[in-house]
């Protein structure tokens, strides 16, 4: 079983080698590595360059700047592995052993999807973001497993020959990303493992400040997203919806200040009908601003949530 491992690289010169070194420690050797380098603006093509005469099994592609898409999109397609792995250049596994709990997982049942569990890695703390073993895909999503990240997926090579890929012109991609993935798939299965380091505060991070582009994205992917639901099963339609509820719940509380913008406004209430599902969520905080929103209106929730969302950050 061979495992390509994706590393969309944008000006992660300090990092990327502490990224891959991550993965040549792995005691599961059968895998491939493919750095896309994002058309960096520092050193980071130069390190790539330099980490490729390390192992015959890292790969390097140099890229004009197209985002992160773009340039995972570039790495699936270069990708001959049965799975697939995606590893941002600025993070790293923290244990040798991660692909091998992967493959343990898989020697059980040859699923299409494996999700883990990610650790938020500060300069002097480490914070644990576990999940549960959920095998229900409606108990999961009401968990919001299936919402976050792309890289705390392993997903199977099959998924990428039926036509998924990142959506190159919207910035808030995962969404509907790990929507397609739901659609796609026909088994999932869930490990524990926090091994993923998810590196915060690093300067000059484009994942630190949600603007009003990734709050149109984020309503534009809902809106894709769901375009298609009256063909899947009840139970995936379901749990598309929970997806979803989870999504629009994440953006109200950075609304606010974009709601001049028409489009913006006009799906905000489009799909305001999503807060019905709120009940089903886990998480309590998105519960409650749901059901919040739901009975007071989006216009004086996300002034609510914006002022709240001060004193948080504080």
């Amino acid at each position: 079983m061979k495992f390509s491992i994706i590393i969309p690289a944008y000006n992660v010169a300090d990092y990327l080698e502490n990224c891959v070194e991550s993965i040549l420690k792995q005691t599961y050797d059968n895998y491939e590595i493919i750095i896309v380098d994002d058309g960096s603006t520092d050193e980071t093509g130069k390190v790539a360059d330099e980490l490729l005469k390390q192992s015959k099994q890292i790969n390097v592609v140099h890229q004009s700047n197209g985002g992160a898409s773009k340039a995972r999109n570039t790495g699936m397609k270069r990708a001959t592995g049965d799975y697939i792995l995606f590893l941002d250049g600025d993070d790293f596994w923290s244990d040798s052993h991660f692909l091998k709990q992967i493959v343990s997982e898989l020697t059980i049942k040859l699923v299409d999807v494996i999700i883990f569990g990610y650790s938020y890695y500060y300069d002097n703390e480490i914070k644990e973001s576990p999940i549960s073993r959920l095998k229900d895909l409606g108990e999961a999503t009401n968990y919001g497993l299936f919402n976050g990240p792309n890289w705390n997926k392993c997903i199977s090579k099959k998924l990428i020959n039926k036509g998924l890929s990142f959506p190159e012109d919207l910035v808030s991609e995962d969404s509907l990303y790990c929507s397609s993935i739901m659609k796609m798939m026909e088994s999932f299965s869930v490990i524990t493992s926090t091994q993923y380091m998810y590196r915060q505060n690093r300067a000059g991070s484009l994942t630190n400040v949600v603007k009003e582009r990734n709050v149109l994205d984020t309503l534009e992917g809902i809106s894709r997203g769901l375009s298609d639901e009256k063909s899947l099963s009840e139970v995936k339609r379901k749990a598309l919806n929970t997806y979803f509820t989870i999504s629009y719940i994440s953006i109200l509380p950075y609304a606010k200040p974009y709601l001049f913008n028409q489009e913006i406004r006009n799906l905000l209430i489009q799909y305001k009908y999503l807060l019905k599902n709120s009940s089903h969520i886990n998480n309590k905080s998105f519960k409650m601003t749901g059901i919040f929103t739901s009975i007071f209106g989006i216009n004086i929730s996300t002034r609510l949530f914006s002022y709240l969302l001060k004193f948080y950050k504080k």
